[in-house]
């Protein structure tokens, strides 16, 4: 080695030592503050109070001397935003400053201020705030404290608070977005974002705002407000896609699918927004890594996080109390959270009555409905329970298991029902559990890899019991079981920033068992059913110039007790005119093999309504087919969605003749949103037609409503927010049973639909936040049907006496949450 090579290696070798002799030396300058008056207590012989956790992270110079305790307090108060206190002359309490920052957001390009942003304090929840004559206030904050301001169409920037303050200015440069990665923030409400590219809207329930007619976040609530999504009967568990029945949409949480329309037979949603972090909502068809379902999808996915700290949540309201629990077992390596609600025993409430009436009606409960939860007679509650572990293996590989378990259970004694001493007893018990385990490798930035394996449980049981005195004079007994196991694959191969490869294979195991008991008739039969279905699918996801996205692939079935092969095509295409205007369209097939009959009623309260098949001699696979066409233009404070539609789905098997038909559906969906500093107004219009087809007799589904509106307003005052909203249906079409008697109607319909319907919702909720206490406090009131509307949904078809389906009226509901 010559010597310049030498003196070039030496030179290198030295720097480096220097540059590392330099920070281990920094290092060891500094002191933790705790450290520090851990020190000053041992040394003068005194106390402070403080919050550990708060200070973790502020750090003194190590050679920061004093002589006194008072001279100590002066340096560091000088050093740092703190204040002493003493409550003797041994004990100190030591309080951090806080202070109001003000500050003002221009748009780096066009020098325009902004009006509304995301921030997080620390690694607090994200909060959302808007600007007051263009300057926005953040109340309270300690100046040592990390802000995170955050726009979804801008970089985040990170600043300390006590720059902020000197800066009062903040400029925001705008992200260079792909196509495929543009989402519209704040769609409906914050929390509700719409995906440009797959069409999907993304529900995250940390950040959820409020809405009409619900405070705590009820996750059918939520998606009911999407337009093209509407619940005709009025129980938000019944929701409708585009005219496709709740029953053909595909519901799962982790993985697990549910098989019922949830709590109180879909008055409530049985997920508890506490521990689902995102749902993923798709109108149209599915994308192609779903199968199963010819309708749209609602996945819902729990958090993957290992969070920083164990945290509590409690909530109450007029219909049930909660708890939650998140907690880390190991840092950054291994956590646990746990959420329980449960319905209140032996207690009524004006919302709880409104729910029996709306479901009960009909039935032989309706006389008593109003009687529910008040003696032994008559008591309905429910629990739900989720569990999970999370479990970070090291930087490429994790692995989860998820549980849930939704119990329903009702209980009624029903004295003189139409004979003498003859007395009716009805039981109805839901139990529903599932559990996935997820093992989830990254293997490079480019292939990614999942394994999940699921099994979910659902156990229907219904009996109906009579007594002439002491002797039992009929007994009706349903037990339904179903039963799914699944094994799911799936990889990701990200070929380049604007190509990418998806391909999977889920391995499917349905179980149905039914028995049914009826004495007096003489019928005693169980029914057994079992397949297995094996499905796969392959997509292709390409950016053209930031100007065309197309995902297309197909989803494979083989069904095995059939020995049939189903291939079913799907394309979803984005196209960006500018940077505020894109076309979207869409095209594809699906199959369903577990299924229900159609049924021209919403009664959920019968049994036999709830019975799921799978395809033998007797029941075809169904078939269906959907197209889109629309556009969506975000200028400045607008948002206009437009949405052109059809839908077919076939081989729909009819419960009163078991004859087969078609279901199809025509419409469009459009929806025009405004923005203000603190006010958002939209209006939301979707006009459709439903019919079905059988033994070729088109009529009007049960279900069609022409013309659906709503007119939806948000208010945010800081801690105050308010909504309210006003719908508009069309009545829908007069279908009376094949086994009345229309003669007999005590009031006689004149028309061959019902008249519109019509509410107007209401919900308003107060924050209480201390952020030195580190507890936040949130009380909300929301109300159903305000002015008591009475809504006229369909006939009873369970009936000879003809009488009319209402939708829920006037129902209020109070909740607290705490979050500490």
């Amino acid at each position: 080695m010559n010597l310049r090579v030498f003196s070039y290696h030496f030179f290198l070798f030295s720097l480096w030592f220097c540059l590392i002799n330099n920070s281990i030396s920094q290092t060891n300058n500094t002191i933790k503050f705790s450290d520090k008056l851990d020190q000053l207590e041992q040394e003068f012989e005194i106390s402070f109070s403080y919050n550990h956790t708060f200070f973790d992270t502020v750090f003194l110079n190590q050679n920061t001397d004093c002589n006194t305790i008072a001279d100590c307090i002066n340096m560091i108060e000088k050093m740092v935003p703190v204040k002493f206190t003493n409550n003797s002359t041994t004990n100190y309490v030591l309080l951090p400053v806080r202070k109001d920052i003000t500050f003002e957001v221009i748009d780096n390009d066009t020098n325009e201020n902004i009006s509304s942003l995301e921030y997080q304090i620390n690694q607090e929840s994200v909060q959302f705030l808007t600007a007051e004559e263009n300057i926005f206030t953040l109340k309270e904050i300690f100046l040592l404290d990390s802000i995170h301001i955050i726009n979804y169409s801008y970089n985040t920037i990170h600043i300390k608070a006590k720059d902020l303050v000197k800066s009062q200015k903040l400029n925001l440069t705008k992200k260079q977005f792909q196509l495929n990665e543009i989402i519209l923030s704040g769609y409906l409400t914050k929390g509700i974002d719409a995906n440009v590219s797959d069409h999907s809207l993304q529900i995250n329930t940390e950040s959820l705002g409020l809405l009409a007619g619900e405070t705590d976040g009820d996750i059918f609530n939520v998606i009911n407000n999407i337009p093209g999504i509407h619940s005709p009967s009025g129980k938000s568990g019944n929701l409708n896609f585009r005219g496709n029945t709740y029953d053909q949409n595909l519901v799962q949480i982790d993985d697990i699918p549910i098989y019922h329309s949830g709590h109180f037979l879909g008055a409530i949603s049985p997920y508890n927004t506490s521990v689902v972090t995102n749902v993923e909502v798709q109108r149209n068809m599915l994308p192609v890594k779903f199968g199963g379902r010819v309708g749209g999808l609602i996945d819902m996915t729990t958090s993957d996080k290992i969070p920083n700290s164990t945290q509590y949540g409690i909530a109450v309201n007029t219909l049930f109390a909660g708890a939650t629990i998140k907690a880390k077992l190991i840092p950054d390596k291994l956590s646990f959270s746990a959420a329980f609600r449960t319905s209140y025993p032996n207690f009524k409430t004006p919302k709880l009555e409104a729910i029996s009436t709306l479901i009960f009606q009909g039935s032989r409960l309706e006389s008593i409905s109003d009687e529910i939860n008040t003696s032994s007679n008559f008591t309905f509650d429910f629990l739900d329970m989720n569990a999970k572990l999370n479990y970070k293996i090291n930087d490429r590989h994790t692995a989860s298991l998820s549980f849930i378990n939704i119990q329903n259970n009702l209980s009624a004694k029903i004295d003189n029902t139409g004979n003498n001493n003859q007395t009716d007893f009805r039981d109805l018990e839901l139990d529903n559990w599932g559990i996935t385990g997820k093992w989830k490798a990254v293997f490079s930035e480019k292939l990614t890899t999942e394994l999940r394996v699921s099994k979910s449980n659902m156990n229907l049981v219904s009996l109906s019991e009579g007594f002439v005195l002491e002797e039992r004079s009929n007994r009706e007994k349903f037990d339904n079981v179903i039963s799914d196991t699944r094994l799911i694959t799936e990889v990701i191969y990200d070929y380049s920033t604007n190509t990418s490869f998806e391909a999977g294979y889920t391995l499917t195991e349905h179980k149905l068992i039914s028995n049914e008991i009826e004495e007096q008739n003489g019928i005693d039969s169980e029914r057994k059913q079992d397949a297995i279905v094996h499905s796969s699918y392959i997509s292709f996801q390409k950016n053209w110039n930031d100007k065309l996205n197309i995902n297309f692939g197909f989803h494979n079935n083989y069904y095995a007790p059939l020995k049939k092969f189903y291939a079913n095509p799907r394309l979803l295409a984005s196209y960006s005119i500018n940077n505020k205007l894109y076309l979207k369209s869409s095209l594809g097939t699906s199959n369903q093999f577990i299924q229900k009959k159609l049924n021209n009623d919403f009664d959920d309260f019968n049994i036999t309504n709830q019975l799921w098949f799978l395809p033998n001699d007797d029941i075809a696979t169904q078939k269906g087919i959907q197209t889109m066409l629309g556009g969506v233009l975000n200028k400045s404070k607008w948002l206009i969605d437009l949405e052109l539609y059809y839908k077919k789905t076939n081989n729909i098997t009819n419960k009163s003749s078991d004859v087969h038909g078609n279901i199809s559906s025509v419409g469009a969906n459009i929806f025009v949103k405004k923005r203000w500093h603190r006010l958002e107004t939209w209006i939301s219009y979707a006009v459709s037609k439903t019919e079905t087809d059988f033994n070729n007799k088109k009529t009007d589904a049960f279900f069609d409503q022409r013309h659906v509106i709503n007119l939806t307003s948000l208010l945010n005052l800081n801690k105050w927010k308010f909504a309210i909203s006003w719908g508009y249906f069309s009545g829908m079409p007069v279908i009376f049973s094949d086994e009345t008697d229309s003669g007999n109607t005590p009031d006689p319909i004149s028309s061959d639909r019902f008249d519109a319907l019509h509410q107007l919702d209401f919900s308003s909720s107060y924050t209480f936040y201390n952020p030195s206490k580190s507890v936040k406090t949130v009380i909300g009131l929301s109300i159903l049907n305000v002015y008591n509307q009475d809504n006229t949904v369909n006939v009873f078809q369970n009936t000879t006496e003809n009488t009319f389906r209402k939708a829920s009226n006037f129902s209020p509901n109070l909740q607290i949450n705490l979050f500490f």
